[in-house]
């Protein structure tokens, strides 16, 4: 779990410090001068759309704390835009004062905001990356799919109801490799999405296997208990043919797959990555799976051609999520060179975390195709 300070206290906090924001902006909101002569009513009315505001923030992790801060946001910009463009006078003044709509342009900025956020959400994309290597693969060729995040939870992007939809996606790929890179589940995650998922995944076909490390989540439960434990999870998992990798790695049609534990999860007690392959670099394709985007050079050091990991979501939610990923993981998103022969890939996730919405990076599956080269 969360310490009470992260998990009750600081959210409370930021609810009462935006509500205090909100409430002097709406005090500005022309209307009100009507109510002028009534004080009751030209503080209460204000007071009152905060509280209703405040009723749809009330959840640390839901959708209405989000959507409220993206409210305060755009009426703290256009605060410091309104000063500016007063200083400046003239047809500066003018033009922002019809832009601005006496205060309305952040609400509908907001919905805009929503709207697409929703629709980014929902769209769940290939991303697919061409890669070569010198080293011997079989057949001369490996195509690797990659989820990540899932999160599946009806309020999120993913659910059982599109399981049709990636069930398609990724068949699409002909994975010879399907790796699952962490928080496939969550304490959210109720016991028809895992026995779905999980059914799912015993169905998918990847000739040389199906590997799972897991995530922060997945175990290590933040906010409640879950639907599920360990045993379920590895008897699920053992059931759909997919192997759960903790600090070990295994040899697969001449192509080398390890799997950390997760360094949260573990609270960094793990193996390191020159415990995990002793003997270095070889002539082994070396796909090494790390939830969170760490140790790169490390990893690489150690043997790893290509290091796939998750949990940055992307981002998800701009500034927010970009600025928090960014000061605890080496890449947000996408794909980064390693040294001279290692490639690190960042996925977006396959779902979303807390609510059906994303304004940075995208909902995605990974495709990557690696060609032999002489």
């Amino acid at each position: 779990m969360y310490h009470p300070f992260f998990q009750l206290f600081l959210p409370r906090v930021g609810q009462a410090a935006l509500a205090v924001v909100l409430y002097l902006n709406f005090l500005q909101i022309p209307p009100l001068e009507w109510l002028a002569p009534w004080p009751l009513l030209y503080y209460g009315v204000p007071l009152l759309l905060v509280a209703l505001l405040a009723w749809f923030a009330r959840d640390p992790l839901g959708l209405g704390i989000v959507l409220v801060g993206y409210l305060t946001a755009l009426y703290c910009l256009g605060n410091l835009t309104g000063v500016a463009a007063r200083l400046l006078g003239g047809p500066a003044w003018r033009v922002w004062r019809v832009l601005w709509l006496d205060g309305m342009t952040p609400w509908l900025l907001t919905g805009l905001v929503w709207w697409w956020g929703r629709h980014r959400a929902r769209r769940l994309c290939t991303t697919r990356y061409h890669l070569t290597t010198q080293k011997p693969l079989p057949g001369g060729k490996l195509t690797i799919v990659q989820v990540s995040d899932l999160h599946p939870n009806p309020r999120a992007a993913m659910h059982s109801g599109r399981i049709p939809e990636l069930r398609a996606k990724i068949e699409a790929c002909c994975p010879d490799l399907l790796v699952f890179t962490g928080d496939i589940f969550d304490e959210f995650t109720e016991p028809e999405e895992f026995a779905a998922f999980t059914t799912l995944f015993g169905e998918l076909q990847a000739p040389l296997g199906k590997y799972y490390v897991l995530g922060n989540h997945d175990l290590f439960h933040h906010w409640r208990e879950p639907s599920f434990d360990r045993a379920a999870l590895e008897q699920a998992m053992a059931k759909a043919g997919v192997r759960i990798l903790e600090d070990t790695d295994v040899l697969t049609g001449g192509v080398r797959v390890v799997g950390r534990k997760d360094y949260l999860y573990t609270n960094g007690r793990r193996f390191t990555a020159a415990q995990l392959l002793p003997e270095g670099p070889d002539d082994h394709y070396t796909v090494w799976l790390d939830h969170e985007p760490r140790d790169f050079k490390k990893a690489a050091a150690a043997g790893a051609d290509l290091i796939l990991s998750g949990h940055t979501h992307g981002g998800q939610v701009w500034p927010a999520g970009a600025v928090g990923m960014a000061a605890r993981n080496e890449r947000n998103y996408g794909k980064r060179q390693v040294g001279a022969g290692c490639t690190a890939i960042v996925s977006g996730g396959t779902g979303t975390w807390g609510y059906r919405l994303r304004t940075q990076g995208k909902t995605e599956i990974v495709c990557i195709t690696v060609e032999q080269k002489a």
